[in-house]
């Protein structure tokens, strides 16, 4: 099938997609609390109230310094992401250095230089300090904002946006804060392809000329240095820099809900759901229940000891993992418990969370859990401590939050000093099962009516789109003057009609791929309705390729050492991609076609057609209610830790030979993306039968 570019090199790549395992381990019970000796600082301010921090670190000749520019949250409105375009491009190049020019000289001396929204890392030899400090210093007083590096930015920040409307992970972070905080919350508004395509280069130098002041700055440097040294070069290079006065943002609280709502983000064809149980949580930094509520999340879901995955993976065998957190926050902390589960035990993965949220809060814990959690925390507490840097984070943290100054000395004595009541309050403060989100995001016809008996907001589940949009789930209701059969009729009729696709003997397409930033060419051929062959070649080398002929099929990978034949069971899928423009022949193919409602592609309305495969196996596609093409298919792919979701989005059609192709094809499988843009195709060129020989 001419549309399905990649789809058997999107097969290969889930096939080989492996998560890593993890050795369960209960660690040691904890001894008596240790003396904390968090290591020698010193701090001094510049005159333009930048707040430095040095620690001597003499064991290699490296220097590292970072940079926290302390301000509030911004809400950025209808330009949300010009914030994060702001940090990035405040790297691309100065008034004195081009970006390339920039780019080699921080080569040349093999440092690391990166700056954010909110600061900048750098790391050299020492030997290369001044050098590095020079560089430094040029990009934090003497950005160059150009046009052209923004729209880079911009599209590259659209791309992304487009890639996690593919990701139901991602989907469920953006909703869960939407939930918790409001869109008019700088922690809870969405960036969409359009507020980046609005973001303008006044924008970046505002944000530039109003936030990047040394007097909210904190500077951690840390490595083989002394501070007296360090005071006289800072003095030198970042004495020019001006402060400023930054104003300070306050917004309203959000309040956690009434009772527990079930919010459902439609996926259809989805054969998991993405569930989270959520609720903000008014926890500060440093505050009385913060280590008491890091070790009740410690028992509750933060590892593979934790309650959360011994009960719904270990005991019920519901997910590859269940997990929870909890964070402070000087505005508003959340608490959130997660996991990827199979539809048809989504309710009973639901009430399952429920259990043990209920039953930490309502029964104390042992004391030898209790133990174990502490031994855990003391353990990553001592662990951090080797890393020389985090005695400066620990020293500005003190002076951010206005922490008590032997906060972090004092810190195993506080972990140690718990007690399971201590545990019983901070669950109960911060889990609230009875006013909490529960967020699904997967097929809703399969999961909503599970999930409705958890929700107590007046029992009516809401439903939103990917982009935050709020949705009526009547939105997705069957037409009942439209048929399967019409919509995919009217698609053939799209790309030139039956008379002209009929005509097409062999096509071969060239198309340049990327994926994870390796540049690829794709040669793509097919001859009749049996015959498939795609070769990905990578610097000239063939890499992988794929024959389809008749009823037999190959894949080879020579670089992983793979030839063998394609399994029969698998084989009724491909073999669709063998056939050219099979919805001419679905019946032949024994494809059943199903009409299961509307959605919205883009912003544009389509018609969802279920594709019934023979062997039983399932897909979605979705065709332009306006124009009839096909704007995306959504299916399900086997890979090695189960059914990974496959979704291809059809761009950019243009015609050939009479016939409509489309030239952008961006596929997500797993954690894999393909952009493929054609470059060439040719048709009727009479390709041998030599090229699908096996």
């Amino acid at each position: 099938m001419i549309k399905k570019i990649f789809s058997t090199m999107a097969l290969a790549l889930a096939l080989g997609y492996v998560a890593q395992a993890q050795d369960k381990q209960s660690p040691p019970p904890p001894g008596p609390a240790p003396k904390i000796e968090l290591g020698d600082y010193e701090h001094f301010t510049l005159k333009n109230g930048l707040k430095v921090y040095v620690v001597e670190n003499h064991k290699q000749p490296v220097v590292s310094m970072q940079l926290v520019l302390d301000r509030d949250p911004i809400l950025e409105g209808d330009k949300a992401g010009y914030v994060e375009a702001a940090g990035q491009m405040m790297r691309t190049g100065t008034k004195t250095r081009s970006k390339d020019q920039f780019d080699e000289q921080v080569d040349f001396i093999g440092a690391d230089l990166s700056f954010s929204s909110t600061g900048f890392y750098a790391s050299a030899l020492k030997r290369h300090l001044p050098v590095l400090l020079e560089l430094t210093t040029d990009a934090l007083l003497n950005p160059e904002f150009k046009q052209e590096e923004l729209d880079k930015i911009k599209k590259q920040m659209q791309a992304n946006l487009a890639q996690e409307k593919e990701s139901p992970e991602a989907i469920a972070s953006k909703t869960r804060s939407m939930l918790l905080y409001g869109k008019n919350h700088p922690y809870g508004e969405l960036m969409t392809e359009e507020t980046v395509e609005s973001i303008t280069l006044e924008d970046i130098k505002n944000y530039y000329n109003t936030y990047y002041k040394p007097n909210i700055g904190y500077l951690a440097v840390v490595g083989d240095v002394t501070p007296k040294e360090m005071k006289k070069l800072l003095k030198k290079q970042f004495g020019k820099w001006e402060k400023g006065d930054v104003k300070e943002m306050t917004y309203p609280l959000p309040q956690r809900p009434e009772a527990t709502q079930v919010v459902v983000v439609d996926r259809p064809n989805a054969v998991q759901s993405v569930l989270s149980f959520t609720n903000p949580a008014d926890l500060k930094p440093g505050a009385e229940d913060a280590i008491p509520s890091t070790l009740m999340n410690t028992i509750l879901g933060s590892g593979m000891s934790a309650r959360l995955f011994e009960n719904l993976r270990e005991k019920h065998g519901y997910t590859y993992g269940a997990y929870s957190s909890i964070s402070t926050d000087e505005i508003l902390g959340r608490f959130n418990a997660y996991a990827n589960v199979r539809n048809a035990v989504t309710d009973s993965a639901a009430m399952e969370f429920m259990n043990e949220l209920s039953k930490i809060r309502e029964e104390r814990v042992e004391n030898d859990e209790l133990q174990h959690a502490k031994a855990y925390v003391m353990g990553s507490f001592g662990r951090g401590l080797e890393n020389p840097s985090t005695v400066a984070f620990y020293a500005i943290n003190t002076a951010r939050y206005g922490l008590p100054k032997d906060y972090y000395a004092n810190y195993l004595k506080k972990v140690e000093a718990v007690t399971p009541e201590d545990v019983e309050r901070a669950a109960q403060r911060y889990i609230n099962p009875d006013k909490m989100y529960i967020v699904a995001v997967g097929n809703a016809s399969e999961i909503a009516d599970k999930l409705q008996p958890f929700d107590k907001d007046d029992n009516s589940i809401a439903y939103y789109s990917p982009t935050g949009e709020k949705v009526e789930r009547s939105a997705n209701a069957v037409p009942t003057d439209v048929t399967a059969e019409q919509v995919v009729s009217n698609y053939i009729k799209a790309i030139g009609g039956k008379a002209n696709v009929e005509k097409l003997q062999d096509v071969t397409i060239t198309s340049n791929a990327t994926v994870q930033g390796m540049p690829l060419i794709v040669v793509q051929q097919q001859k009749g309705n049996d015959k498939f062959a795609v070769q990905i070649l990578m610097n000239d080398s063939p890499i992988q390729r794929v024959v389809i002929n008749g009823d037999q099929g190959k894949m080879e990978a020579p670089m992983q050492g793979i030839n063998q034949e394609i399994k029969q069971e698998d084989l009724a899928t491909q073999k669709l991609d063998a056939a050219m423009f099979p919805e001419l022949r679905y019946d032949q193919l024994g494809i059943n076609t199903k009409l299961t409602g509307m959605e919205k592609v883009d912003g544009n309305d389509a018609y969802v057609v279920e594709i019934a495969l023979p062997n039983g196996q399932k897909a979605s596609h979705y065709f332009d209610k306006e124009s009839g093409l096909l704007l995306k298919k959504v299916s399900n792919l086997q890979g090695p830790q189960g059914i990974i979701t496959q979704t291809k989005n059809y761009k950019n059609y243009k015609e050939v030979n009479g016939v409509k192709f489309p030239y952008l094809v961006e596929t997500s499988v797993g954690p894999q993306v393909i952009k493929a843009e054609v470059q060439n195709i040719e048709v009727n060129k009479g390709i041998s039968d030599d090229t699908f020989k096996l």
